[in-house]
């Protein structure tokens, strides 16, 4: 009986060692996550999108479904408009799965 609760007990105090060390290394070894808030709207043929790229630049994100491109636009605090960033083509980048 007495050897019987040993091994019991052995196995109990190796199952929490390694509960342990996992638990430990999902902590150390773990990239902190970022959250988005991104509120996506569809309107026609147009979906918008916003998106942060620091504390202080926000985009918008125009996609024309129509044509099959992405139109990311930022504000300018100059002159306070939105300026066009860039313009991508969503053809050629995913293909036809684009048009879906």
């Amino acid at each position: 009986m007495k050897k019987t609760q040993d091994i019991t007990i052995m196995l109990l105090v190796v199952t929490a060692s390694v509960l342990t060390t996992l638990l430990l290394a999902s902590y150390v070894y773990t990239e902190p996550a970022y959250g988005v808030t991104a509120a996506t709207r569809g309107c026609g043929d147009y979906m918008i999108a916003t998106g942060s790229f620091n504390k202080e630049t926000d985009f918008i994100y125009l996609v024309d479904i129509a044509t099959a491109k992405l139109n990311v636009y930022y504000p300018n605090i100059n002159n306070n408009t939105l300026e066009l960033g860039d313009t991508v083509d969503l053809d050629k980048s995913f293909g036809p799965a684009a048009r879906r």
